[in-house]
């Protein structure tokens, strides 16, 4: 890229090498490699430029930038690329992006030293699910989330349902959740299962007291083995006419329940 203050030159042809750089941040280990995540669409770079993340690079189509003079305007002209919508479509994991994506440094939130309230997920493997998650993790005050064997969090489908929210909150991806919750316990964090019947019904708990609160797989939910390491198990009380409900409207309902006034 320039760095003398002019715009780069538009790029019209998908054989560029920034096509193919980009699209192996398709893959979570080429993210990993790289140390960098894919931002798309106008709402991920207002989010990602909020959060402060380390911009690496916006490339735009020239109608969008014509038409988002102002947000364009806070980005670096050295960090600006213009290419067609052919080049960016090929760049894109949307069908039909909207004008702009953008590449920056993997957020590095600190994990909190002494947190009130964790979450762990464990092998949530839906990416809107994870998204949505972690969405409603920061707007119930979640300190930190953990997890295990889920979805990418820096994929483009659990960013667009995350809405930002992965760029706040602190969070610690690990192979499985037994050190985690040794930890948490360590910490005098009291551990809580969820199952779909027979734990203690979510209402009935002390929400105020220090916990980490662990969210199983959409399908199968919590394993055995992780449940019996949790100090307490609760449920959603609801109707046989379903089996369980969706993981992130199950975990809605019990992370505003800490935030509801006695």
């Amino acid at each position: 890229m320039q760095d003398n203050g002019q715009q780069a030159p538009l790029i019209t042809s998908r054989r560029n090498p920034l096509v193919k750089q980009l699209r192996q941040l398709h893959t979570a280990r080429g993210r990993r490699e790289a140390g960098v995540l894919l931002l798309e669409g106008t709402h991920g770079l207002e989010e990602a430029l909020r959060h402060g993340l380390s911009l690496q690079q916006v490339i735009f189509t020239r109608r969008w930038g014509e038409n988002h003079a102002t947000l364009l305007g806070q980005v670096p002209p050295c960090l600006r690329q213009p290419v067609s919508e052919g080049v960016l479509a090929a760049v894109a994991t949307t069908v039909h992006p909207d004008g702009v994506a953008a590449t920056a440094l993997l957020p590095q939130a600190p994990w909190p030293r002494q947190p009130r309230f964790l979450l762990a997920l464990d092998h949530v493997q839906d990416p809107g699910n994870l998204g949505t998650l972690l969405r409603t993790a920061l707007a119930a005050e979640v300190a930190g989330v953990v997890l295990a064997q889920c979805a990418d969090p820096w994929q483009p489908k659990v960013l667009r349902a995350a809405a930002g929210a992965s760029f706040a909150l602190p969070i610690r991806q690990v192979p499985s959740l037994e050190a985690a919750l040794v930890e948490a316990r360590g910490r005098g964090l009291r551990t809580m299962a969820t199952c779909v019947a027979g734990g203690l019904p979510y209402t009935r708990l002390d929400w105020s007291l220090p916990s980490l609160l662990v969210l199983g797989n959409e399908g199968s939910g919590l394993s055995p083995a992780v449940a019996s390491r949790c100090q307490v198990t609760v449920s959603i009380p609801h109707s046989g006419a379903v089996n369980s409900l969706n993981v992130a409207a199950a975990g809605a309902l019990l992370l505003f329940e800490r935030l509801r006034p006695a």
